[in-house]
């Protein structure tokens, strides 16, 4: 169980490389958000820190929702006690299925941007851990 809500929570990171490098008391509003609020920041946060086109902007938003929507339904899984066997391969799947998607959209030099901020936060995640701050209370 709790390999399994670690590798969730490595996806998650990963997956929301940008909303990492938002502002401290983002956090808190990103709790509470809707999957389509958190999408449309994301896209916001990543036109800012990767260039964006309006095009490109209107082609991401609807990945990143998918792919909030779709991560959100395997923690709660998770939490509800339903299937955990296998979880580590489903989420390595959607993972690559959603990253597949967004280097369609970004030009080359954009998704090594955005590969280099979700490994920056993978790191940055497993810092805090090996430094036992983990969480902040209250998520």
């Amino acid at each position: 169980m709790k390999r399994i809500l670690v590798l969730l929570a490595l996806s998650l990171g990963a997956a929301s490389a940008a909303s990492a490098q938002a502002p401290a008391n983002a956090g808190m509003a990103t709790a509470q958000a809707t999957p389509e609020q958190q999408a449309q920041r994301r896209t916001q946060y990543l036109a800012k820190e990767l260039g964006l086109s309006a095009d490109q902007q209107a082609k991401l938003q609807p990945i990143l929702l998918a792919q909030r929507q779709e991560m959100m339904a395997m923690r709660e899984k998770v939490q509800t006690g339903g299937r955990q066997r296998g979880m580590g391969q489903d989420l390595k799947a959607a993972q690559a299925k959603y990253t597949d998607q967004i280097k369609a959209v970004l030009t080359p030099e954009q998704f090594a941007k955005f590969d280099q901020m979700k490994d920056d936060a993978r790191d940055k995640m497993r810092e805090r851990r090996a430094s036992g701050q983990g969480r902040p209370a209250g998520r």
